[in-house]
C-alpha cells in the first residue's frame, strides 16, 4: 500500500468498491431523476430517486418480490423477473407523475442484455423518457425467459420451487398482461 506525506486515503466507500464518486457525480449534476437497479442474490430492487438538500430521496421503489402479488411464481432474480420489475416501478412512477428518469447503475458493469439493462427497458416500454442506446437491450425472447426453458427442456433443472422452468414464457406473458391490467 501508498505511503507518504502526500498520500490521500480514498474514501470508504470507494475502497470497498460500493461508489463511483466520478459517475454519482455526473448523475447528480444531470438534475433528473435517477433509476437506480440494485441487484442481491435473491431479489432486484428498484428505485427513483432524487437529490434532496441533506441527501437522497427516493420517490418510488419496487422490488422483485412484489411480483409475487400480481401472480409471480417463478424465480425473483433472473431476466425475466428483473423485466417485469422495471415495468412495474415505470407504471408506478407515471401514476405519481414521474416521466423521465436516467439510469444509475450503481457498481454493476455495462453488459449488453443484463438484468441492469433489462429492468431499464422494462421502465421505458411502461412509458418512462430515459437516454437509452437498444444495442444495450437483451433479445426479446431471453428477455421473456425462453434461454432457462430451452435449458430445462434440453436436460437441466425442470423444478425451481415446484415451478415449472419450460412455462417460464408463458408465465411471464400472463403476469405483463396483470401488471399492465393493474391500476397502482
Amino acid at each position: 500500500m501508498a505511503n507518504g506525506p502526500r498520500y490521500k486515503v480514498p474514501m470508504r466507500r470507494r475502497r470497498e468498491g460500493r461508489t463511483n464518486y466520478h459517475q454519482r457525480l455526473a448523475l447528480l449534476k444531470s438534475g433528473t431523476l435517477r433509476l437506480a437497479v440494485r441487484i442481491s442474490n435473491s431479489y432486484i430492487s428498484t428505485q427513483m430517486i432524487e437529490l434532496g438538500p441533506v441527501g437522497d430521496n427516493t420517490i418510488a421503489s419496487t422490488s422483485s418480490k412484489d411480483l409475487q402479488q400480481y401472480g409471480w411464481n417463478a424465480p425473483t432474480n433472473n431476466l425475466p423477473s428483473a423485466y417485469l420489475t422495471g415495468f412495474l416501478l415505470g407504471k408506478k412512477a407515471l401514476s405519481m407523475g414521474i416521466d423521465k428518469a436516467i439510469l444509475d447503475v450503481g457498481i454493476h458493469s455495462g453488459t449488453k442484455g443484463s438484468k441492469v439493462f433489462a429492468v431499464h427497458q422494462g421502465a421505458i416500454d411502461a412509458g418512462i423518457d430515459s437516454p437509452h442506446s437498444e444495442i444495450a437491450f437483451g433479445d426479446w425472447e431471453r428477455i421473456r425467459g425462453g434461454h432457462i426453458s430451452n435449458f430445462a427442456e434440453s436436460g437441466g433443472p425442470k423444478l425451481h420451487n415446484d415451478f415449472d422452468l419450460t412455462t417460464l414464457p408463458n408465465h411471464f406473458d400472463e403476469v405483463l398482461n396483470t401488471i399492465k391490467e393493474a391500476s397502482l
